[in-house]
């Protein structure tokens, strides 16, 4: 049932920002994701090497889900979340103009 709400609260996703810069990124993140059913609150754990981005994504009704394609590129950053069992991915891209981040 939850995984059915994330579902189509993340096809509503236009654009969730992502900090870069050119600093290191690697931490602990959260963003307000807004859907139809109100603000959610989203968890990032990040990890940088060089231009690499890994890390993870939930929010308090999901599992973890390891972030895929991950890059930072000057102070651009951006990677996917797929959602296996609901068969969605989203993409996550944005930079320091589109910030929507607070440092945990």
């Amino acid at each position: 049932m939850h995984i059915h709400r994330l579902t189509k609260s993340a096809l509503l996703i236009l654009v969730l920002g992502a900090v870069a810069s050119a600093a290191d990124i690697t931490g602990n993140w959260k963003a307000d994701l807004e859907t139809p059913q109100g603000k959610v609150q989203v968890s990032y754990s990040f990890k940088q090497e060089g231009e690499t981005l890994t890390g993870t994504w939930q929010t308090a009704q999901s599992p973890t889900i390891p972030i895929s394609e991950g890059k930072v590129t000057g102070d651009k950053a951006s990677f996917l979340v797929k959602i296996e069992a609901a068969g969605i991915t989203f993409a996550h891209e944005g930079g320091s103009a589109a910030t929507r981040f607070s440092s945990r």
